[in-house]
C-alpha cells in the first residue's frame, strides 16, 4: 500500500467508529479437579497422563478446581500448580475455590472466577397478600436439532438446550456438542460432547465409535481408551457416578 493511499484512508476513517466487537460464543472447558495440592506429588502423575494423551494437553484451556481439597492452598503453592499446568501445555483460564475467598484469590492469580453462581438479590420481606395462584403451564419442550448432512473437519455443531441428532458421519476434526443427548447414525470420528451444561444424565449414541474424544458433563475418554473398549462398534456412552462407561447398543 502506497503512503498516499494510507494517508487518504486515515483521513476518511470515522474517529467515532468502534474498533472492536463482543460476540457470544460457547467454548468447551475441561476442569482439572485436584484432590491433593502437593506439586511434587502432582507433577509426575500429571506428566504421565500428558504423555498418554498428548492431544488433550496441547494448549487446552482448563478450570482448576480446588473444591475437593480440605483447605485452599497458599498463593505460592497455587502459583507452583499453575506453572506445572503451563509446563505441560495446559492453559489455566479460571479457578473454582471456596466462594467466600475466591474473588480475592482470582484477582491475585489473574484468573476468571468460576466459583459463584449468579443469584437474584435478596429483597426485604413484604407483607403477605393473599394471591390466587395461576395454574402452572408446562414449559415448552426444546426442539431437537437434526443434522442431515455430514459434519466436516473443522465444523462445530451445538444443540443448545436440546438433543442433537446427526443422520450422517462426523469427520475427524469436527466437533458436535449438545446440552442433552447426542445421536450419530453413522461413524463418529471427531469429538462429541454431551451434557455440556452439566447434565449428567445425557448420553452419546453412535453406529460406529471412532471418536477422537467423547465427553459427558465434563468427564471424557480419548481415542486410546475407546480403541481398547469399543472401537468401530455401535455403542452408547453414559455416566455411572464419576465414571464414563461405554456399552454395546
Amino acid at each position: 500500500m502506497s503512503k498516499t493511499i494510507a494517508m487518504a484512508q486515515a483521513e476518511n476513517q470515522d474517529p467515532n467508529a468502534l474498533c472492536f466487537q463482543f460476540k457470544s460464543t460457547r467454548a468447551s472447558l475441561n476442569e482439572l479437579i485436584l484432590t491433593a495440592s502437593d506439586p511434587d506429588l502432582l507433577a509426575p502423575q500429571l506428566a504421565a497422563h500428558a504423555a498418554k494423551v498428548p492431544m488433550l494437553f496441547s494448549n487446552m484451556p482448563v478450570i482448576v478446581n480446588l473444591q475437593q481439597l480440605e483447605s485452599t492452598p497458599d498463593t505460592d503453592t497455587l502459583n507452583q500448580l499453575l506453572s506445572l499446568c503451563r509446563k505441560l501445555s495446559l492453559v489455566p483460564v479460571g479457578l473454582k475455590a471456596d466462594p467466600d475467598t475466591s474473588v480475592a484469590l482470582c484477582e491475585t492469580l489473574h484468573l476468571a472466577d468460576f466459583s459463584h453462581q449468579r443469584r437474584a438479590p435478596k429483597s426485604a420481606p413484604a407483607e403477605a397478600t393473599p394471591v390466587t395462584p395461576e395454574p402452572e403451564q408446562p414449559a415448552p419442550a426444546a426442539a431437537t436439532k437434526v443434522i442431515t448432512t455430514p459434519v466436516r473437519s473443522g465444523q462445530q455443531v451445538y444443540a443448545r438446550g436440546s438433543d442433537l441428532i446427526i443422520l450422517a458421519a462426523v469427520s475427524a476434526g469436527a466437533e458436535v456438542i449438545a446440552d442433552g443427548n447426542i445421536h450419530v447414525y453413522g461413524p463418529l470420528r471427531g469429538r462429541a460432547m454431551a451434557g455440556v451444561d452439566g447434565n449428567t444424565d445425557a448420553r452419546i449414541f453412535c453406529q460406529s465409535m471412532e471418536a477422537e474424544l467423547i465427553s459427558i458433563a465434563g468427564y471424557f475418554k480419548t481415542s486410546e481408551d475407546l480403541h481398547a473398549e469399543c472401537w468401530q462398534q455401535p455403542i452408547q456412552a453414559l455416566l455411572r457416578g464419576s465414571r464414563l462407561d461405554t456399552v454395546p447398543l
